[in-house]
């Protein structure tokens, strides 16, 4: 029997327990980790670092909670001194926050610097961000928004218009690095990395030293029609790597920009990322590794990884594209970016390797690659109970893991691991603290993992109560497509699960972790073989008795191309469902209004993206058929319509054109919008709107079966 209540304690308890976000070893036994926590009191997401020293198999934790001034912070390779790049309010500040750049030995501040007039915000995201420490220790290297050059001669310069970086960037347009040396000069100093040559790229990003004098970066490039086509979640936008050499002399100077001779290494057209330098046991830069796709194309696929040797400055591949690998082979890697402290063994080079975290099939698993020859082993336990994602936090680059593990019947607890000899023995330091009633109806779930007959390698994950009766059925396609539903803890959805229902994941054509011909094979037929799929997932799980036909047994969630799926799937199986909540949808193609991803609309079409793209006649004809708007008059069960209004990616025309579509044809549908979410809606007020919608609108439908 579903709660058909809509009461939201049962979610709050779930959605308040912490996550972790970052870690580092302060010492071979000391943990400095960093937690969020939903907090729907003060309605905000609140930042803690929790300390834990762990002797003898015993933990003890101490916490500092809130930290909102602290936009980002870094300990050296040592250990000795910790970088924190704060940001404080303040109205006297042009954009209200001043900032400053510090450094600290224990509890004692060595350097500090106000940088509110040298540049703008920092950058914190995964893509541009990182903290580097010289190996001397005596400079750092960051990233922060650039100020722009308007010459006086140009009275329109601050009107020009520059491209920003797009979703969750809030405006970004410059990013620079930045070199704070607090021991060169008498006084701390912060300089502009700028590249001497008028021809090398000015837009830079994870930066990460390689000698005392030399700086590696991330160079973005615009495209021909002057876009910076969006960055989260798509690694095919192009990039190149570049060395900066640091000039002694100028530093010593105390210039405000750095004229450094720049260097690409990557030749061609590459979409790179995450560069990271490892030494060897002298201290010296030994190799430098980064990620790498194709330009182009669907936006996340299969990536490489490669190595420079920086005494041969030779570049090779570590570990290739996976194309099509059997049930149980390595599929690829599928990651966004690297640990910021990936290494481990460095004191001896002949088994020194990487770590990482990876997609493979419905799991997030940790990777150890040799750095001599590319070998790929999976450290991840085989958890006979509960089916885990592992995520790596860092490495204390001798042999030691710091990781996180959830599963969507389990949140997620933080675990030490040992590694020898390719095998892993974890310790766990931290289980979340949650009440004895919702830990016994979380162990009442069963997860499983199925596959779906003729249509392999599509699978999904199920979640459900422990029982033999039939349960309605929520299914929740992923968004991307080109991304993946992992084996990992939901708050929303862990409680739709106690409350009754069958929680449905399906991985279709197209998801990561599969192999890269499995991405390439959904190009041009989006709308047909992911709804195929998606389908055939429901009718596979109903044929197994977990869920049935007919009124108030299916229901679907999905946001972006999860959002798209969902409207195909209501449009072309109208008597299937008896509800469906969307967020920003993609709902016709042909309607690109602003995207930050304008070639995502072409490529997943089928149609190349370049430069010169304009939706025709022609093309606007097969967009529209390849899309949800063009099943609206059949659409019969009752739609909820989530909407971010500063969301980039998916413009908001799509889900308020539905709404008015479907209100003109008298269709029982809603529309809810929030004034401050982005693409992803996860804002404490967004993401408990979105449970609450769904126990409204599902409990609704369930009661009007049970009457009838």
């Amino acid at each position: 029997m579903v709660e058909t209540r809509n009461d939201s304690s049962l979610y709050k308890q779930l959605a308040e327990l912490p996550s972790y976000k970052a870690a580092q070893f302060q010492s071979a036994n000391v943990l400095r980790v960093t937690t969020t926590t939903t907090d729907h009191v003060k309605v905000a997401k609140r930042t803690s670092i929790k300390t834990y020293v762990v002797s003898e198999g015993q933990t003890i934790a101490s916490v500092s909670p809130d930290v909102p001034e602290i936009a980002a912070s870094a300990l050296s390779p040592s250990r000795k001194y910790l970088a924190v790049l704060r940001e404080s309010n303040d109205n006297s500040a042009p954009d209200g926050k001043k900032r400053f750049v510090e450094i600290w030995a224990e509890d004692k501040i060595q350097a500090s610097l106000e940088v509110t007039d040298i540049h703008g915000a920092f950058y914190t995201d995964e893509y541009l961000f990182s903290i580097s420490f010289s190996p001397s220790e005596s400079k750092i290297v960051y990233t922060a928004e650039g100020r722009p050059d308007e010459p006086e001669s140009d009275p329109l310069a601050k009107y020009r218009f520059t491209p920003n970086f797009g979703e969750t960037y809030g405006g970004k347009k410059l990013p620079s690095v930045f070199l704070f040396d607090w021991k060169t000069s008498e006084k701390p100093t912060v300089f502009k990395i700028t590249p001497a040559e008028s021809s090398a790229p000015a837009l830079l990003g994870h930066p990460v030293f390689g000698n005392e004098n030399q700086v590696f970066a991330v160079a973005y490039e615009y495209t021909g029609d002057h876009r910076l086509l969006g960055v989260i979640y798509c690694p095919n936008r192009q990039a190149s790597i570049w060395e900066f050499t640091v000039p002694t002399a100028a530093v010593e100077e105390n210039l405000k920009d750095l004229k450094c001779i720049a260097t690409k290494l990557t030749t061609g057209e590459s979409a790179v990322r995450s560069p990271r330098v490892h030494y060897d046991a002298q201290g010296h830069a030994a190799h430098l590794i980064w990620l790498s796709n194709a330009v182009g194309g669907p936006h996340a696929t299969c990536s490489a990884l490669l190595i420079r040797d920086l005494s041969s400055n030779e570049t090779s591949t570590l570990v290739k594209s996976v194309w099509d690998p059997e049930l149980s082979q390595f599929p690829g890697l599928y990651l966004n970016t690297l640990p910021a402290t990936p290494f481990l063994n460095t004191n001896n080079a002949s088994t020194t390797s990487l770590v990482l975290s990876s997609i493979w099939r419905s799991r997030s698993v940790i990777l150890q690659v040799g750095l001599s020859d590319g070998t790929v082993v999976n450290l991840t336990p085989d958890d006979e109970d509960v089916p885990y994602s592992w995520t790596i936090l860092s490495t204390d680059e001798q042999w030691q893991i710091l990781a996180t593990r959830s599963a969507p019947n389990r949140p997620p607890e933080l675990l030490l691991g040992s590694v020898a000899n390719g095998v892993v023995s974890w310790l766990r330091v931290e289980k979340p603290n949650i009440p004895d009633d919702v830990r016994k109806k979380l162990e009442d779930l069963k997860v499983k993992v199925i596959s779906i007959p003729g249509r392999e390698p599509t699978e999904t994950i199920v979640v459900r109560k422990l029982t033999q009766d039939v349960q309605p059925s929520i299914t929740m396609p992923h968004g991307g497509p080109h991304s993946a539903n992992a084996l990992s803890f939901s708050p929303i959805s862990a409680a739709l699960a106690i409350e009754g229902y069958t929680i449905s994941y399906p991985g279709y054509t197209g998801s990561l972790g599969f192999g890269e011909k499995h991405v390439n094979e959904l190009l041009g037929k989006i709308g047909s073989l992911d709804i195929e799929d998606c389908i055939a997932s429901i009718k596979h799980l109903v044929s197994l008795g977990y869920t049935a036909e007919g009124p108030g047994q299916q229901y679907l969630m999905g946001g972006s191309h999860g959002g798209f799926i969902t409207g195909h799937l209501i449009g072309q199986y109208p008597t299937t469902f008896s509800g469906a909540i969307l967020r920003n949808p993609v709902i016709s193609l042909g309607e690109l209004s602003y995207s930050d991803i304008p070639d995502w609309y072409f490529e997943e079409s089928g149609i190349r993206y370049t430069p010169t793209s304009l939706v025709t006649p022609e093309l606007y004809q097969k967009l529209w058929s390849m899309s949800p708007i063009s099943h609206v008059d059949k659409v019969q069960c009752p739609v909820v319509l989530m909407i971010g209004d500063k969301d980039q990616r998916v413009p908001t025309t799509q889900g308020r054109g539905y709404y008015h579509a479907l209100k003109g044809r008298g269709k029982d549908v809603q529309m809810l919008c929030f004034k401050d979410d982005i693409h992803a809606i996860d804002s404490v007020e967004g993401a408990l709107a979105g449970y609450q919608a769904a126990k409204e609108l599902f409990g609704r439908k369930q009661s009007e079966s049970q009457a009838n």
